[in-house]
């Protein structure tokens, strides 16, 4: 089958879909960028803020609206906007042929199976601790950089955010797991790894062992091949000294932190 993918949202996000990319791939389906070729179009969605819920549901409709050139079309939603709203996507938007929760990202290959051995309006989710947090994948950014997902969920729970809603609570990804992609990463060719989490800089406190994200920076800062490390989205809270002094000693990890600033309304930041 020839499948369409289109991902919407954070880099997180886009990690997800190099995994079910590979996975659809080892399937034997192959990938094409124009939507009026494929069989199937996937839509990886984000669902954070209303502006995302928007532009999820606009794509959501272009995919389906090919549904008139190609009426063996499926169109397949998945990511954010389908574990947080679930069946409504398909009760507002009958044409959607299957809806996959994040958790069951790691069956797409079966999903799609399914809808062309005669089933439809597909729901898959699964339980939130189930959330894959690494294996096999293509790069789908440009060949020099790459991102790197070390955690799922959030504890965090702040007032304005419905992270830890979709994507559950804090789940650090193996270390050891995370430097083996990493080597992998840099032996494809990258030279930048972007490390992404909901929050890197809680990396290791769902194990008890809060600031793991130092360990992580000293072991990936020895990768060969690498020249940047870069940490988006640390929270100010725990920038500590020790986690300073990492991104110091550690030559490669970049002197700049992107910083989640969500919110500029006083009320809102004191709630």
């Amino acid at each position: 089958m020839k499948i369409a993918c289109i991902s919407l949202g954070c880099p997180k996000n886009q990690v997800d879909l190099d995994v079910m990319v590979h996975i659809l791939l080892s399937a034997g389906h192959e990938t094409v960028a124009d939507l009026a070729e494929a069989d199937v179009i996937l839509v990886n969605t984000c669902g954070f803020i209303e502006s995302a819920k928007t532009e999820a549901i606009e794509n959501i409709l272009e995919a389906c609206s090919y549904k008139q050139q190609n009426p063996e079309l499926k169109v397949i939603v998945t990511g954010c906007l389908a574990e947080r709203y679930r069946s409504q996507i398909e009760e507002e938007i009958p044409e959607v042929d299957a809806v996959v929760g994040c958790a069951s990202n790691k069956a797409i290959d079966t999903i799609v199976a399914r809808l062309f051995h005669g089933e439809d309006h597909l729901e898959s989710y699964g339980a939130k601790k189930d959330f894959p947090l690494g294996g096999k994948r293509v790069i789908g950014t440009p060949a020099h950089y790459a991102y790197l997902k070390i955690a799922e969920g959030c504890n965090n729970r702040c007032h304005y955010c419905a992270i830890p809603g979709i994507r559950g609570p804090l789940h650090s990804r193996d270390m050891a797991d995370c430097v083996a992609e990493a080597r992998w990463l840099a032996g494809e060719g990258v030279k930048e790894l972007i490390v992404v989490a909901q929050d890197p800089t809680a990396y290791g406190e769902d194990w008890g062992k809060p600031g793991s994200i130092c360990e992580l920076l000293d072991k990936l800062n020895k990768v060969p091949g690498l020249e940047w490390i870069r940490i988006m989205y640390a929270y100010p809270e725990r920038i500590t000294d020790e986690f300073i002094a990492a991104m110091k000693r550690n030559e490669k990890v970049v002197p700049y932190l992107d910083l989640p600033i969500q919110h500029c309304n006083d009320t809102i930041l004191k709630i």
